[in-house]
């Protein structure tokens, strides 16, 4: 089940970088706190783009990329500020 969620969400994560290009991606919320979850998402996501668009960051560094938070749980509440 976890793979099936892992593959909507590259899936729409890759519909966001194809048409905004953002230097990164940082994705959060109740269902990213489930172990493993972002690893298979960035996974997907590197497979699924199969070198398309030419970005390194993509192909080559997608754990930096694809991101959580780095305020947590707190990403919310501090940027609603």
């Amino acid at each position: 089940m976890l793979a099936l969620e892992a593959e909507y969400l590259a899936l729409g994560l890759l519909n966001l970088i194809y048409a905004l290009s953002p230097m990164r991606v940082i994705v959060g919320g109740g269902v990213m706190k489930e172990p493993g979850l972002r690893a298979l998402i960035q996974e997907r996501v590197r497979r699924l783009a199969a070198g398309y668009p030419d970005c390194p960051a993509v192909q080559n560094d997608v754990d930096g990329y694809v991101v959580a938070p780095t305020l947590g749980g707190r990403a919310g509440v501090l940027g609603a500020l």
